[in-house]
């Protein structure tokens, strides 16, 4: 891959997931005030994360993959450590650990795989909490 097409699939997978989370602005409105400022943060650190990717900064890939897992832990996390949740928490997990990994042994490869795995467990897990509240709704 051509570091033209790189850039292009950096580019399209963040804005793929900032508009995922912004298409939904009733979901983020029912939102508790902490889960609210832990997916603030999340978003911030996975912005930071494609930043350290695309440059190849490995210090900062690892840094900001320990602060996503971190974020895991806060109490803002709670609601997402339900059973409908555990999926897209496992999943959204062991992408974090495989950038790190990545980060460990300077793959960008490696690390772009998880950073898309990454992206996707966030995207389908606020794809399931839209779907369940406009079937609340109903």
């Amino acid at each position: 891959m051509d570091r033209s097409t790189t850039r292009w699939t950096y580019r399209v997978a963040f804005l793929l997931a900032v508009t995922s989370l912004l298409a939904q602005p009733h979901a983020a409105a029912a939102q508790t005030q902490q889960t609210n400022r832990v997916m603030r943060q999340k978003l911030a650190e996975s912005q930071q994360l494609l930043g350290a990717l695309v440059t190849s900064d490995w210090r900062a890939l690892a840094s900001h993959s320990q602060a996503l897992q971190t974020l895991t832990m806060q109490p803002g996390w709670d609601v997402l450590r339900l059973p409908e949740f555990h999926n897209y928490t496992t999943a959204f997990q062991k992408a974090i650990q495989a950038v790190a990994d990545a980060a460990g042994t300077r793959d960008q490869r490696n690390a772009l795989t998880a950073y898309n795995a990454l992206v996707s467990s966030c995207v389908e897990c606020h794809r399931y909490v839209a779907r369940a509240r406009i079937a609340s709704a109903k």
